[in-house]
């Protein structure tokens, strides 16, 4: 069941699994389903997921989700993010989408 938040009602909810390495950032997903209006990203993986709106090798991150966590996003089309492992491996991550 998706964390809805205020009056939001989704139409459309597509899901994507993505493969984050720890070497380079990765879009989530890598196409935006259009007219967005929600998402959530799920750690599948054993090692931290960073999270960050910016894929420059200079930053860090912005946010972290532990493994088996899942974190919600008001992220729309217009705005991509991007995800790394924070570990020695890859981390799989599940992205919904909402529209």
């Amino acid at each position: 069941m998706p964390h809805l938040h205020g009056n939001f009602s989704a139409k459309t909810v597509v899901e994507t699994a993505v493969n984050c390495p720890n070497n380079v950032w990765t879009a989530l997903p890598t196409t935006a389903l259009k007219d967005r209006n929600y998402m959530e990203v799920y750690n599948k993986g054993e090692h931290k997921l960073y999270l960050s709106f910016d894929s420059s090798a200079a930053v860090q991150y912005r946010t972290a989700i532990g493994g088996g966590e899942l974190r919600g996003l008001p992220v729309q089309d217009n705005l991509t993010l991007y995800g790394r492992s924070g570990g020695a491996g890859s981390v799989r991550a599940i992205i919904t989408e909402y529209k």
